[in-house]
This record gives C-alpha cells, sequence and structure tokens, in this order.
C-alpha cells in the first residue's frame, strides 16, 4: 500500500520507517499547496495518508480534500492502518 504521510513534525521518518517494515510503500511531504498536493497524491498512486498533525492548516485541508475527491483514508493512528504487502489493497 502506498501512504503519504502529512507531517510537519520531525517524527515523519520514525513513522515511514515503521510503515516501511510493515511493507507498505512511503511518501514524506512537502507536498505544496492543497489542489497541487492532492493532484500530486492522486498521480502517485497513494492508497492512503496518514496525518500527524492538528496544527496545521494547510496539512489538514490536504486530508480533507483528499478524502473528498478520493474516497480513500485518512488515518491519525499506525494502529488504523492495515498491515502492507499486496493483500493490503
Amino acid at each position: 500500500m502506498k501512504i503519504a504521510i502529512l507531517s510537519a513534525a520531525d517524527v515523519a521518518g520514525w513513522y515511514a520507517a515503521t510503515l516501511m517494515e510493515r511493507g507498505h510503500q512511503i511518501t514524506i511531504g512537502p507536498f505544496g499547496h492543497v489542489p497541487g498536493a492532492v493532484k500530486g497524491l492522486i498521480e502517485d498512486g497513494i492508497d492512503g495518508v496518514l496525518i500527524l498533525t492538528e496544527d496545521d492548516e494547510n496539512l489538514s485541508e490536504i486530508a480533507a480534500r483528499w478524502t473528498r475527491e478520493t474516497g480513500r483514508p485518512v488515518w491519525r493512528e499506525l494502529t488504523e492502518i492495515p498491515q502492507g504487502g499486496d493483500s493490503a489493497r
């Protein structure tokens, strides 16, 4: 599963490592402004978004628009994300 991590925090690397150990492919921002960011995530074939901040309006809007436009998941906790590999699709 391809996951984008939306985070203004320095913890994104730790989350990425954990998700890669679980068999996921990871993309970490910056993703830019909302319309272009969402378009880029769609073009990159992202399956879901993990958002690690509530204090960043741009990242929150990317996550909100992402789910509205694609119907794909937005997660806020690692425990919400299915295990990786092809069976996760």
